[in-house]
């Protein structure tokens, strides 16, 4: 059995687990998948359509605004594994599905869909989150189905997109609770930019993907702007010295605490760069937080007095492994900023500045975080940095050694931290070292040692101890 049930829970009238009720060789293929399909997205926008997309056979189909999902059918088995790790079974709509794969004569898939609700108008991310926390609401949830990865046991991620909705079509029907995502073949970017219109701005879904002969996909939305605070900014080399190469964005969380979301340098004009830095560069203030551009060159921090409108293409929350994507949080006082801690946050694809809002201040009601909420769905974190969580012991050994009257002591302790999703300032695990001898003129010594892997850390300890730990050391505590 690819699926062991007995290592899931029952929740809210279906089965919830992690990946350990997978077997191994299936864990992978949610992220391989998904970090696949994320390298081959072109982001646009509307008015990109044109003269940016490219290829015949164009397969346009409607955005669906839910949960990524990888449907597994093995052997009358079906489950779906989806963001950050998790694994569910009997929903009724994973159970409609099956009887539809069934009843096409397949004998396994491995497939991709969209879980999504089913309302009217569109649904939402928060729709699903809500729906898979409500017994009643459960029922509401859809599938729709816009890729096969396998059929039958034969790989399909070599063949044409033409060949897959082929297959598609031929298994699963094109309207109800579980059905192929609504797709129309068209043969130009007139017929992108029509159903687009029609889609989107009539009917107000979130946006069209776009497949054809190229080996990349288009991923096409309105353009997003938001209102944003420069907090920073850096200078051009050489001969673009005295002009303003990118500017570092915030929202604002609450007064005196912004959250960094973007570093921003295209769409201005030199005129503008050179106005920008003439602007900036007065406004210069001390802080203990550094961030770096994409080159390495560390931002000049500023007074969060200009607010500027950024435009973008899409929004991510989540990185290709389903785990959310973090930013930083800085406090502002006193001419003085601070590193406070990190949180579920978003990245900009292709954001461009717009223009200077000169009707805006540094307020909270002008350039608030909340003016996401519509856009994207972040996951809810306590502000308060008190909050975080309890560190987990690994592994702790304390040894000692006298040597007529002195005491010597060496300490090796290893932890997970728990906070590294929740707070850019820690690492995953810490290993930490501590050297004492009464002898020596500094007694106390210590040092630290991070990682993001536990194998890692635990390696590096079992080296230390072993260069450390000779002849006449005993071991007193563990």
């Amino acid at each position: 059995m690819k699926l062991d049930t007995s290592k899931m829970k029952p929740t809210h009238g279906y089965l919830q687990g992690d990946l350990s009720a997978v077997e191994p060789d299936l864990r992978e293929v949610p992220s391989d998948y998904k970090r696949r399909i994320s390298q081959s997205f072109a982001f646009i926008n509307a008015d990109q359509i044109r003269y940016r997309v490219r290829g015949d056979n164009l397969y346009i189909s409607r955005k669906i605004d839910g949960h990524l999902q990888v449907i597994l059918f093995y052997e009358g088995q079906i489950f779906m594994m989806g963001r950050r790790g998790i694994v569910r079974t009997e929903l009724p709509c994973l159970e409609a599905a099956k009887a539809i794969i069934e009843k096409a004569g397949v004998t396994s898939m491995v497939a991709a869909a969209e879980l999504y609700a089913q309302r009217e108008g569109r649904s939402r991310v928060y729709d699903v989150i809500a729906a898979l926390s409500n017994d009643e609401l459960v029922e509401t949830l859809g599938l729709a189905f816009f890729d096969i990865l396998e059929l039958n046991g034969q790989s399909l991620r070599t063949i044409t997109y033409e060949e897959v909705f082929k297959k598609l079509t031929e298994i699963f029907p094109t309207e109800g609770p579980v059905q192929v995502v609504e797709t129309i073949k068209g043969k130009s970017r007139s017929d992108v930019e029509y159903y687009f219109d029609k889609w989107v701005g009539e009917e107000g879904a979130e946006g069209v993907i776009v497949r054809g002969d190229m080996p990349f996909m288009y991923k096409i939305k309105p353009k997003h702007t938001f209102d944003v605070a420069v907090v920073g900014y850096v200078e051009g080399a050489n001969d673009r010295r005295g002009m303003v190469k990118s500017l570092l964005v915030a929202f604002m969380r609450e007064t005196g605490l912004y959250q960094i979301v973007s570093k921003v340098g295209n769409n201005l004009s030199e005129a503008e760069r050179r106005e920008f830095f003439e602007l900036l560069s007065q406004k210069h203030v001390e802080s203990n937080y550094i961030e770096t551009d994409n080159e390495g060159v560390a931002f000049h921090l500023v007074k969060p007095e200009l607010i500027i409108e950024v435009g973008c293409n899409d929004l991510m929350t989540e990185n290709t492994y389903g785990k959310p994507l973090m930013n930083n949080l800085i406090t502002f006082h006193d001419d003085f900023y601070s590193l406070y801690h990190g949180t579920p946050g978003v990245r900009f694809i292709y954001p461009m500045f717009e223009r200077i809002r000169e009707d805006k201040t540094s307020c909270y009601e002008d350039i608030r975080f909340s003016q996401l909420k519509d856009l994207v769905y972040i996951d809810e974190a306590d502000l308060n940095p008190e909050t975080l969580p309890q560190s987990d012991l690994l592994f702790r050994e304390v040894y000692t050694k006298k040597v007529k009257n002195k005491i010597m002591v060496q300490k090796f302790v290893v932890w997970k931290t728990n906070k590294e999703e929740v707070s850019l300032q820690y690492p995953a695990y810490v290993m930490h070292y501590t050297n004492f001898s009464s002898g020596r003129k500094e007694p106390l010594q210590n040092d630290v040692n991070i990682s993001s892997d536990e194998e890692q850390i635990m390696e590096m300890a079992k080296e230390l101890i072993a260069s450390k730990i000779k002849r006449g050391w005993k071991l007193v505590e563990a």
